[in-house]
């Protein structure tokens, strides 16, 4: 019976720390990549809102953060795309847009990892906030 109470425990304790949501907060941000990724280039980045805009680049992209779920979200760009797609083209595309998922956080830090997809990482690392 003392069992049966144990793992209970552990059980709905269990479900309850790994139920956590974290945020991009209104501020400035940088990334830092994970060790294994530090070829590619720094970057920092501010958000308002829902709105991305990278501040250390010369053309200053802006993105709309679009949430996917609880712990996920992808970048759409605010900018008027210009390609020679087909609109069948467009669409074998959309099926492999990146997303961000967030994996932890913790005060101004988020883990993140950059996945092309479910099974394929294309790359890791922090947001931490600055400001």
């Amino acid at each position: 019976m003392k069992n049966l109470i144990y793992i209970s425990i552990l059980f709905f304790f269990g479900f309850n720390c790994s139920d956590f949501k974290c945020d991009l907060k209104d501020g400035r941000y940088k990334v830092v990549y994970d060790e294994e990724f530090t070829n590619h280039p720094q970057f920092e980045f501010e958000v308002d809102g829902q709105i991305l805009t990278e501040i250390n680049s010369d053309s200053k992209n802006k993105f709309r953060i679009e949430q996917l779920g609880k712990n996920s979200f992808r970048l759409k760009s605010l900018e008027k795309q210009t390609d020679s797609l087909t609109e069948f083209q467009k669409a074998l595309t959309s099926h492999g847009q990146p997303y961000y998922e967030i994996t932890g956080c913790k005060s101004d830090t988020i883990n993140f990892t950059l996945r092309v997809n479910l099974h394929v990482i294309s790359h890791s690392g922090k947001f931490v906030r600055v400001n």
